[in-house]
């Protein structure tokens, strides 16, 4: 292989990774001016975050409001449950009402590792 050749081999090669870094980097730069496209979409001023956190507010008072509805039912489930139930929809309802109950205990405090302090001799 002569030194041309060499040479125009190092150049194509070259210009196919100089190519492949374009186009990465260009799709790349696509993807970061849709998401910034969403940012700005969004209304950063005080007005449009306070619309914002009201909906999100509005969203979490709903939830309370179905989890309160549902805790509510529970009673009459589990007393029709066990008036008509048979032993493994008693059981189901005795696991999902321990895994209930898990998720309302504070959890357990963490340990604190006390290292032994050394005398130090004078």
């Amino acid at each position: 292989m002569t030194f041309q050749e060499r040479f125009g081999a190092f150049e194509a090669e070259a210009k196919g990774r100089i190519r492949r870094v374009l186009s990465t980097g260009n799709a790349k730069l696509m993807e970061l001016d849709g998401a910034l496209a969403k940012v700005t979409k969004d209304d950063w001023s005080v007005p449009g975050m306070k619309k914002q956190l009201e909906q999100l507010r509005a969203r979490a008072e709903k939830a309370r409001a179905t989890a309160v509805k549902r805790v509510q039912q529970m009673p009459g489930v589990a007393v029709s449950k066990l008036a008509t139930g048979t032993r493994p929809s008693l059981q189901n309802l005795a696991k999902s009402l321990a895994d209930m109950a898990k998720r309302f205990e504070a959890p357990p405090p963490k340990p604190v590792k006390v290292e032994p302090k050394v005398a130090k001799a004078i």
